[in-house]
């Protein structure tokens, strides 16, 4: 334990799986907590733990990700030249379709940094194996990540509304919805797998975890709409809107991963805790139960060992049948 620290707050040397940071000193209020003697205190030890979170990186980047996705999508910029021609009322799967190339190329950067983030919540996994169950949404993530770079570059190989290109496109973006769509239910597990349990912390609207992965999951179920729609009515390509939504939740929920990860690392102290004041985390113990490890090497169980285990068990029941008094002191 660090003493150099204020008696207010005290840091551990490991990362606790409960609280990084110890409050030891309860607030009545949010004009107490935000005092200048404990904001001095506590705003470089929050900073110098988010420039060390991996999660803290993923979400800057997921962050960034969806802040461009938006830009393409709302900027006057970049929709004064749409990505098809003016359709008419009766679109046909002739009509041409108009490139803007700064788009395309943007959407190809956008692809590989949504590879870079997928590869970074994979990296934020600390002290898990690779071959660990919670890593299959994070692998199902750079295969939705790669399937979107790929279509990406095909972007600007598209002639008409129903050319090979166009319609390969619809094909490799509803794959990636499906996939992002299983990934989305992995986190959830996942999440449901590894989180701690104490207070300020559950599975209620509040808790800013709960809301990251319902807007994640509420928008894969929106890109997939989009992309059966797509598939199946392909002259409406560049007239169904629906995908737009999905990115406003997007954004939404990486707002939300930036908020549970401000509040994993204890950057939040000025708020009541678990919907109250007057508690100080540091001084109370929740116990939690230890969380699930998967993916360690496999030890084989031959016959030959069961046997062993077998024999040892009986043993030990006739070594209890002949030693009645063991059992009651037991």
């Amino acid at each position: 334990m660090n003493g150099n620290q204020p008696s207010s707050v005290v840091i551990l040397d490991n990362k606790d799986l409960t609280s990084p940071v110890h409050e030891l000193q309860s607030f009545t209020s949010i004009c107490k907590a935000l005092q200048w003697k404990y904001v001095r205190v506590r705003v470089p030890i929050c900073w110098k733990k988010l420039s060390q979170s991996r999660y803290m990186m993923a979400n800057i980047v997921y962050l960034f990700y969806s802040i461009g996705i938006l830009i393409i999508n709302f900027h006057p910029s970049f929709n004064e030249t749409s990505s098809t021609n003016s359709l008419s009322a009766f679109p046909d799967l002739n009509d041409s379709i108009e490139h803007n190339v700064n788009v395309n190329r943007y959407y190809v950067l956008l692809g590989v940094l949504h590879l870079i983030s997928a590869f970074l919540y994979w990296w934020a996994w600390q002290g898990r194996s690779c071959l660990d169950i919670i890593m299959i949404p994070e692998y199902l993530n750079h295969i939705e990540a790669g399937l979107y770079l790929w279509s990406a570059f095909w972007y600007s190989k598209q002639d008409t509304l129903g050319g090979y290109y166009t319609l390969a496109v619809h094909k490799i973006e509803l794959t990636a919805a499906i996939i992002e769509l299983i990934a989305s239910f992995g986190w959830v597990m996942s999440w449901y797998m590894t989180y701690t349990r104490t207070l300020g912390r559950g599975f209620t609207f509040d808790d800013p975890d709960t809301m990251a992965y319902l807007t994640t999951t509420i928008s894969a179920f929106i890109y997939i709409t989009y992309n059966i729609q797509i598939n199946l009515y392909p002259e409406r390509y560049g007239m169904n809107m629906l995908y737009k939504y999905g990115d406003i939740l997007y954004f939404i929920g990486a707002l939300y991963y930036i908020a549970a990860g401000l509040r994993d690392e204890n950057c939040f102290w000025f708020l009541p805790l678990a919907g109250q004041y007057g508690v100080a985390a540091g001084r109370i113990r929740v116990e939690t139960k230890e969380l699930p490890q998967f993916g360690k090497p496999t030890i084989f169980v031959t016959d030959v060992c069961k046997r062993v285990s077998h024999q040892e068990f009986n043993n030990q029941n006739e070594l209890d049948m002949d030693h009645p008094q063991i059992l009651s002191s037991s």
